[in-house]
């Protein structure tokens, strides 16, 4: 696939993380899975990293300085929309584990890419 492709799926993947976020508390079932809400935030965003550096016209290390903080960006976005849906928080922590899921995604990314 190339960049534009990535492109059209991180735009698709940022609107599913959006509409996720937006659902009441009162609508999410409790679930044993919700106990580990970092690991789902670093995963989540992990994807969002390879999807937002295999959008990139060229994969360098200089596009980690756009993806992480574009990333970061938008997981402290995400929690303050959070905050006004009912029986949701928002939280330092979540972002935090957002910005590392997306630097490790990225990375990964820039560790395989093809010379």
């Amino acid at each position: 696939m190339n960049h534009k492709t990535f492109r059209i799926l991180l735009v698709a993947y940022m609107i599913v993380i959006l509409s996720v976020s937006s659902l009441p508390g009162q609508s999410i079932p409790k679930t044993w899975l919700l106990t580990w809400d970092k690991l789902i935030h670093l995963v989540e965003y992990f994807i969002f990293g390879i999807l937002a550096m295999k959008s990139m016209n060229t994969i360098s290390s200089k596009m980690l300085l756009v993806v992480i903080p574009f990333g970061m960006a938008f997981g402290i976005a995400d929690e303050y929309l959070q905050s006004f849906i009912s029986g949701r928080y928002s939280s330092g922590w979540d972002v935090l584990a957002d910005t590392i899921g997306v630097a490790i995604g990225a990375l990964l990314v820039l560790g395989n890419r093809d010379e």
